[in-house]
């Protein structure tokens, strides 16, 4: 969690960061139900980050750079705990501890927590949701399947309110998954569709709040708007067929060193060392990493960034390919089951977690073996503390120098101490932000009350006809370097 938290406060908000932040700010002023930005419905995505950060700065009176960001450290340390339960309950002790030191090694992860970004938020959501479908499958036919398939769904509804994108990479696991054990049928079955019509039921609820306030071609317009941005192609463009191959290429190197050990759990010879708990394990990570990957190296407009929620799974394959390596290095066999501790043959008999002498007993030998690799393991945490620190202390400070916006804010809030400011195209937030005043959207110069300051962008100041009857005030610079003009009406 140190880690997680550490750099939170380090450096003004970079790029989109400050659009979330200054959303989440929205909060604070009573929007709730949707995203608002300078006072007009936001709704290109909905509304579960910004109420995040909204609830993280709550105690602190007023968003800041560090409030904006913790949601995203929270998120991180839940999907580690989560994970750590997994592979406790199913592998033991020290596959447990082992995914959760190596999980946030990822490339991703050192960009994105902290960050008030909305990424790691979604990731949270998702392995949540996906732990919550491996629970759902392996207590099948017993009465508290119900309550992991509910949660999973309530999962994926927090998620979808994140993020459009979550109920896609839930169902792009479990669909593959039952299909792979014949069990297809457990999406058709009234459980699974008692928790749909709940999570349905939450995001409807929702959706109808918003349709009241805003209308419903507001809301359709920009979902129609965010999908025909994803999934068509830039006519400009075209489609990235190079990208077929250096996308999924981009994702892996983002995971490495781990994400190699996860080709190792292709061989025939490592799925025999599993008893029936880790090989449904092996499937969830499977279903879990390769399917989503595949859709969103298909999908045209894509970022590496996006496939953040598939990384649990990449990195958890990792952590089991590691697991046979060190095991077949070691000769070691599997060892079974003690008897009368759960079938090794039923996935969804109760699991072995202890036995009489306190120690985990694990249905594979991953703890045997990884005792000689000590130190390669604890020399490949040190570098990855340092290369942490040296992201936090000198990345992130180099990449946001010189685009002054802490400095900039503040200048504009000598000019204009109470508020509002008024903007037409503006789309630096980060200025706005640190501007730490109200500010007002407008769409007709002449509707400016007199009086009123405005911050214009060099194509707006150049437009004499339209903005010709407002007098500069000053000519200050955005954090792209081009001219901004802070302007006044008589």
């Amino acid at each position: 969690m140190f880690l997680f938290l550490y750099g939170t406060a380090t450096g003004p908000l970079y790029r989109t960061e400050s659009l979330r932040a200054i959303i989440g700010r929205s909060c604070l002023e009573g929007h709730w139900l949707y995203p608002t930005l300078y006072g007009e419905p936001f709704l290109t995505k909905p509304p579960g980050h910004y109420v995040a950060i909204g609830l993280c700065s709550l105690p602190f009176g007023e968003v800041t750079a560090a409030t904006a960001r913790l949601p995203s450290a929270l998120a991180a340390a839940l999907s580690v705990v989560l994970m750590y339960g997994l592979f406790f309950r199913t592998l033991g002790e020290r596959a447990g501890l082992l995914i959760a030191l190596l999980l946030p090694c990822s490339v991703l992860w050192l960009d994105k927590v902290p960050s008030a970004e909305i990424d790691m938020t979604l990731v949270g959501w998702v392995t949540a949701a996906i732990v919550l479908l491996y629970r759902a499958v392996e207590a099948e036919g017993r009465r508290v399947a119900l309550g992991f398939w509910v949660g999973a769904l309530l999962c994926v509804a927090g998620g979808a309110l994140t993020k459009w994108t979550a109920p896609a990479f839930f169902y792009l696991t479990a669909v593959p998954l039952l299909i792979w054990r014949g069990r297809l049928g457990l999406l058709f079955g009234w459980r699974h569709l008692v928790a749909v019509g709940v999570a349905t039921a939450a995001c409807a609820l929702w959706a109808a709040a918003v349709v009241h306030e805003v209308g419903w071609d507001a809301l359709a317009d920009t979902v129609r708007k965010e999908a025909a941005y994803r999934f068509a192609p830039k006519a400009s463009k075209g489609y990235p067929w190079a990208e077929l191959v250096t996308y999924p290429l981009a994702v892996f190197a983002a995971h490495l060193p781990v994400s190699g050990f996860a080709l190792l759990t292709f061989r025939p010879s490592v799925w025999k060392r599993w008893d029936a708990r880790g090989k449904l394990l092996l499937q969830l990570l499977h279903c879990w990493t390769w399917p989503n990957l595949l859709f969103w190296t298909l999908v045209p407009n894509h970022n590496v960034r996006y496939a953040l929620p598939v990384s649990a799974g990449l990195m958890g394959l990792g952590v089991m390919g590691l697991l046979a390596w060190v095991s077949t290095k070691g000769n070691l066999p599997p060892s079974p089951l003690p008897e009368g501790r759960g079938s090794s043959d039923d996935p969804s008999s109760e699991p072995n977690t202890r036995t009489g002498s306190g120690v985990p007993s694990l249905p594979f030998p991953s703890g045997r073996g990884l005792g000689g690799r000590l130190p390669l393991l604890l020399t490949f945490l040190i570098c990855w503390a340092v290369a942490k620190v040296v992201f936090v202390e000198v990345v992130v400070p180099s990449r946001t120098a010189g685009r002054n916006a802490e400095a900039t804010g503040a200048a504009l809030r000598g000019h204009v101490p109470d508020g509002p400011l008024h903007v037409f195209k503006l789309k630096d937030e980060g200025v706005t932000f640190y501007y730490a005043r109200p500010a007002v959207r407008l769409s007709d110069p002449q509707s400016l009350p007199p009086g009123a300051a405005a911050l214009l962008i060099e194509q707006e100041w150049a437009d004499r006809a339209a903005f010709g009857h407002l007098t500069l005030v000053c000519c200050m610079h955005d954090q792209q370097g081009d001219p901004i003009y802070l302007v006044r009406r008589p």
